[in-house]
Formats: structure tokens, C-alpha cells, sequence
């Protein structure tokens, strides 16, 4: 069996927005799913819930992309999202100016 990448109901993940989170949620009962956006998303933080499809993308444009893609890095550990690396040398940064 393969692991999938996509949402999981009751999982937290990082928006597209730093530092806000928000839940995928069990939809309302009755209510009709698109085919296409068929996870539900709450934000407290926004105080809004929105459709996002599988890649974590919005059902419109005034709603933040859900960031569900995990990469691998080297120390073999799973990341969620977009994660910059490196270091910066702040010293060099200093004598430049």
C-alpha cells in the first residue's frame, strides 16, 4: 500500500500565511461536496472555513493555500510544507556594510 499526501480529517497543516494553521474538518451533514474541492478547512486564527482540493489548493482566490506536501530531508525526517534551509553567515553580513 502507498502512503498518499493527501489532507487527513482532523490533521493540522501550515497555510500559506506564515504562522497560521488550520484544520481539515468532517463537512456538515447534508451538505454537497464538489468533486473536485472536497476537503473542508477551518482557521480559528481567520474565523473562516473554505474547499480545498487534494494538492491543498483553495476553491477561490481570497482563501490562503493549505500547505500538504511533504518533502524528506537529510536527517530522514518528514517535513510538512515549504521549508527554507541554510545557514547565513551574519558576521560577513556586518563587515559588508
Amino acid at each position: 500500500m502507498r502512503a498518499t499526501n493527501d489532507p487527513k480529517i482532523g490533521k493540522l497543516y501550515r497555510l500559506g500565511f506564515p504562522g497560521i494553521a488550520a484544520r481539515v474538518i468532517e463537512p456538515p451533514a447534508g451538505v454537497e461536496r464538489s468533486s473536485e474541492y472536497c476537503y473542508l478547512v477551518e482557521s480559528l486564527i481567520l474565523r473562516s472555513r473554505w474547499w480545498v482540493n487534494e494538492r491543498g489548493e483553495p476553491d477561490n482566490i481570497y482563501s490562503p493555500c493549505l500547505m500538504v506536501h511533504r518533502r524528506r530531508v537529510a536527517s530522514g525526517a518528514c517535513v510538512e510544507g515549504q521549508v527554507s534551509g541554510g545557514k547565513t553567515n551574519r558576521k560577513a553580513g556586518r563587515r559588508a556594510m
